[in-house]
């Protein structure tokens, strides 16, 4: 005897609203939370509340809320020069997040270039390219970031290169399959039918059907990158002074963890907020444009 399907229960729906619900909030939430990070690491120094590279010995770790001895209001306290704290936050988001959307950005051209290419051509020329992308993973990330780090030297554009030739592996390994699933595809073998060459095929037609996948690793590679820039300028192998980043701020305050912790949590929560925020944005990119994610 056949049974119909069972419908779900009135308990059950209002859960899966509250589910969506909550969903919506903790997205709302990071956009604004990543909205706030990115203006305050695009506004300028004149506008800060204090100049983030003027230091005053004399008032080095004052805690939160405190006065300096020049009458001057301090929301989050002092740094180990007497900088303050909310002014170097956002004087160092600059960087973090400059640093992390270029490697970004230079990892997804060549991911781009490398993946597809590679899955839609294949033969020789993937197994190369395949067999660089073994090579690389099969490194640990930190170590090599540091070694190239110091053979190249240290400096902003320098670190963002090292970022993306430690970052370009996993992405090209995902738009070669992407490649691979579109090469045998009813529209991709029409264009080849009526005469499109290679290069023409993968600019019309294979990457455009890939850009929601480009779309959603550049967003998680950027909250990947703002942790790796951390821990290379955590181990000194970052920019250089007198710019400065989270990590930078996190490494320059260590050996004063037990005398002035602030110091060290305040970049270090940046970091994890703008993090979480980058990644719940790239959840919801994820579920607006894959169907069996967003019917989960």
């Amino acid at each position: 005897m056949l049974r119909s399907p069972r419908r779900k229960s009135r308990t059950e729906r209002p859960s899966l609203a509250h589910r969506r619900q909550g969903y919506r909030v903790s997205l709302l939430a990071s956009i604004v939370l990543l909205g706030a990070i990115f203006i305050g690491g695009l506004w300028p120094i004149r506008l800060l509340p204090y100049d983030p590279l003027k230091m005053s010995l004399r008032d080095r770790f004052l805690p939160v809320m405190a006065v300096d001895s020049t009458g001057r209001h301090h929301l989050l306290g002092t740094d180990g020069l007497g900088r303050d704290m909310v002014s170097r936050l956002a004087y160092s988001a600059r960087y973090s997040l400059i640093i992390a959307v270029s490697a970004a950005l230079v990892t997804t051209l060549f991911a781009i270039v490398l993946g597809l290419s590679a899955g839609y051509v294949g033969g020789t020329y993937d197994a190369i390219v395949m067999r660089a992308v073994d090579a690389l993973l099969s490194m640990p990330v930190i170590l090599m970031a540091v070694a190239l780090a110091a053979i190249i030297g240290r400096g902003l554009g320098t670190l963002v290169v090292i970022l993306a030739i430690t970052g370009w592996a996993n992405y090209t390994r995902v738009l070669r399959a992407e490649a691979l699933a579109l090469r045998d595809s009813m529209f991709v073998e029409s264009a080849r039918a009526i005469g499109c060459g290679t290069l023409r095929v993968l600019v019309t037609h294979v990457l455009p059907n890939t850009l929601s996948v480009i779309t959603v690793m550049s967003t998680f590679s950027i909250g990947r990158f703002i942790l790796l820039e951390s821990s290379i300028s955590f181990l000194g192998m970052g920019i250089s002074p007198p710019r400065s980043s989270w990590g930078v701020m996190i490494g320059d305050a260590q050996q004063y963890l037990f005398e002035a912790p602030m110091a060290s949590v305040l970049p270090g929560v940046m970091i994890v907020l703008a993090v979480l925020a980058i990644n719940f944005l790239g959840d919801a990119l994820r579920d607006k444009w894959d169907p069996h994610a967003r019917h989960m």
